[in-house]
C-alpha cells in the first residue's frame, strides 16, 4: 500500500476528537509561521530601501523585535513538536482497542490502527520540518542583515 491508495477521509474519522483539534491548531501555527516569515521579510526588504544613517536606532529597535519575534516562533514550533507527540503517545492504545468477542487476535486491525496514525502523523512531522527551515532561513536572514548594519 502506498500514500497515493491512501484515503484521507477514512485517516480522518479513524482520529481522535484531540487529533483533529491538533490539526486545526497545526494549521493555525502554520498560517501564522508563513505570515510571520513573509513579514520579517518585507520589514528587511523596506529596512534595506531606506538609508542606514537616517534611521540607525530606529532599525535597529525594529530588528530586536523581529529577533524576539522569530525567538518566539522558535519556542511556539518546539511546543507544537510536543504537543503532537504528546497526542500521538495518547492515540497509539486506541490502535490496539478492538471490538467483538473473538478468540484469535486480530492482527489486522492492530495494523490498519497503527497504520492510520502513520498516515496522519508522517504528513505533520514532514510540514515541522518545512516550517521549521523557513523559520531557520528567516532568522539567517534577519542575523546576517542585522550583521551586515551593525
Amino acid at each position: 500500500m502506498s500514500i497515493t491508495d491512501v484515503d484521507f477521509w477514512s485517516v480522518w474519522r479513524w482520529l481522535s476528537v484531540s487529533n483533529r483539534l491538533f490539526f486545526l491548531y497545526f494549521c493555525g501555527v502554520s498560517v501564522y509561521t508563513l505570515y510571520l516569515s513573509a513579514y520579517v521579510f518585507f520589514r528587511l526588504h523596506s529596512l534595506k530601501k531606506n538609508p542606514a544613517s537616517d534611521h540607525a536606532s530606529s532599525s535597529r529597535s525594529s530588528l530586536g523585535k523581529l529577533n524576539r519575534r522569530l525567538a518566539n516562533l522558535r519556542q511556539l514550533h518546539l511546543f507544537t513538536l510536543y504537543l503532537f507527540g504528546f497526542f500521538i503517545s495518547l492515540s497509539i492504545p486506541r490502535a490496539f482497542t478492538i471490538f467483538g468477542d473473538g478468540k484469535s487476535v486480530p492482527f489486522g486491525q492492530f495494523i490498519q490502527g497503527l497504520t492510520s496514525l502513520f498516515y496522519f502523523g508522517t504528513p505533520i512531522f514532514l510540514a515541522l520540518v518545512l516550517l521549521h527551515s523557513l523559520q531557520w532561513l528567516t532568522s539567517a536572514r534577519l542575523s546576517s542583515y542585522a550583521g551586515m548594519h551593525d
